[in-house]
């Protein structure tokens, strides 16, 4: 799980600091994407990508060096930077990285992700009613007290939501799962603030929330899973219908 780990440095290394390199690395995918290029096409060498973009050498070496560490790219020796098959060979930081940098996804792999984290967090609500110790429950009640006063203050909900969905994976007690669920809610911000745009949705999903915490706290798993799966199907039949709407050649949701 170290390369994961050094993908995190250089995805949370594009907020703010290096912002010339975020676009650096925006513009390659876009040329990558509107040129259409295929996993195993190389391309340009850093000389030449350089020259497209008025920008160092060194530049073109740092963002290339992030679009590897999320394995996107690879450098063959002698040869150059070929495209990695990333359906099967990228890493899921790989999306993370472009939501972060405003690249949309298409609609399968929305539609993908709705299904992975149904998967992981049914299951993984079910071990936190069976695994949660003393300080878990802390951090549950924690996040449902900020969610009351975000309600309150009628502030956007989507970071409350997150905050009480990862204290529920940190209760698992399985840190792998943890973080495969955190990259979940790194690349799905847009959207779930979308989601919780006009407030109506909050006060359910707390309420909700508030359903789950309960069974965690009794130590009944299998309740807890039942809320999970339920309180998730409202949210996945918003986003499956939006994509069903999308028109042909559109984006994804967003």
């Amino acid at each position: 799980m170290a390369s994961s780990g050094r993908a995190r440095v250089a995805i949370s290394g594009m907020h703010g600091r290096d912002d010339e390199r975020s676009e650096l690395v925006a513009r390659i995918l876009t040329f990558v994407a509107d040129r259409r290029m295929a996993p195993g096409e190389r391309l340009p060498s850093e000389r030449e990508l350089a020259e497209r973009f008025a920008v160092g050498r060194n530049a073109v070496r740092e963002a290339i060096a992030v679009l590897e560490t999320v394995r996107m790219v690879e450098r063959r020796p002698n040869s150059g930077i070929y495209l990695r098959a990333v359906d099967r060979d990228g890493s899921l930081d790989a999306l993370v990285l472009r939501a972060d940098l405003g690249v949309p996804l298409d609609a399968g792999e929305v539609a993908e992700l709705i299904e992975l984290r149904r998967i992981l967090e049914v299951q993984g609500t079910e071990l936190a009613g069976l695994r949660r110790q003393d300080e878990d429950l802390l951090r549950i009640d924690a996040a449902l007290e900020a969610g009351r006063r975000t309600i309150a203050a009628g502030e956007n909900f989507a970071e409350r939501d997150a905050e009480f969905h990862l204290a529920v994976a940190e209760a698992t007690r399985n840190r792998v799962l943890l973080r495969v669920v955190n990259s979940f809610y790194l690349l799905s911000r847009t959207r779930r603030r979308h989601y919780f745009a006009d407030g109506r949705r909050a006060p359910v999903a707390q309420a909700q929330h508030e359903a789950m915490a309960e069974a965690i706290r009794a130590g009944d798993g299998a309740r807890a899973a039942s809320l999970m799966r339920a309180h998730l199907q409202s949210t996945e039949a918003y986003w499956l219908e939006l994509l069903q709407r999308r028109p042909p050649g559109g984006e994804a949701a967003p």
